[in-house]
């Protein structure tokens, strides 16, 4: 399902996009609200889990640690990491609220929810990638007032919407020096990955980066 993903993401926007908008409604609203909530709920959650368990399997000592140090893949590492892969699909919901506010599908937005749950299972079938603790890290970082300030736009996060882009577009950049990173090892033996993924998260992180600028500096 997961190597499908993308496909299955562009049937469902096909399916969405025959529901009339109703911008109005108010149980959209607050279904909309709620998801949101959820969201940043579930991004705050994960992140302390993962910064514990990153910590915990000592790869904080040096760059190299971070990268290549395998994880122990204990039932509640396992856990964490698969409730990630399976929130990316939760986060279609972004989507769907999008359409039924009246407002459209953008290409950044089309994009990224469709590769995210791909890419992120690519980086974890066979085994945990040791790198995969960074960018899910920075991810459930910046999802957690991401996500809050959807729920609350004119909320006490609102003056902060620029810092949020700001800090998605740092996040892929790191990412991208991670990857690269990766990339000059790959030779090195005690730094295995799983077959493919650095090379498709390089392509998926600079298509991320690209939309990220394009809008940042569209709005800003």
């Amino acid at each position: 399902m997961h190597l499908i993903s993308p496909l299955l993401f562009c049937i469902y926007v096909k399916c969405i996009e025959k529901i009339p908008p109703i911008p109005k409604n108010n149980i959209i609203l607050t279904c909309r609200k709620y998801h949101n909530i959820t969201l940043s709920i579930y991004s705050g959650f994960s992140f302390l889990s993962i910064l514990i368990i990153t910590y915990n399997n000592g790869k904080f000592n040096s760059m190299n640690d971070l990268l290549c140090k395998p994880y122990e893949e204990s039932y509640f590492t396992t856990f964490i990491f698969q409730l990630f892969l399976y929130s990316k699909y939760f986060e279609w919901g972004d989507t769907l609220y999008l359409h039924l506010g009246g407002k459209k599908i953008s290409n950044l937005q089309y994009t990224h929810h469709m590769s995210t749950a791909f890419l992120t299972y690519i980086g974890s079938r066979n085994f945990i990638n040791p790198c995969g603790g960074l960018p899910m890290t920075m991810n459930t970082l910046v999802h957690t007032p991401m996500y809050w300030y959807f729920a609350y736009p004119k909320g006490v996060l609102q003056p902060y919407k620029k810092l949020i882009t700001q800090m998605q577009i740092v996040q892929h950049i790191m990412c991208l020096y991670c990857i690269i990173y990766l990339m000059i090892n790959k030779n090195d033996t005690t730094c295995i990955q799983n077959t493919y993924s650095c090379e498709i998260a390089l392509s998926l992180y600079t298509m991320y980066l690209f939309f990220f600028l394009s809008f940042y500096l569209f709005k800003y």
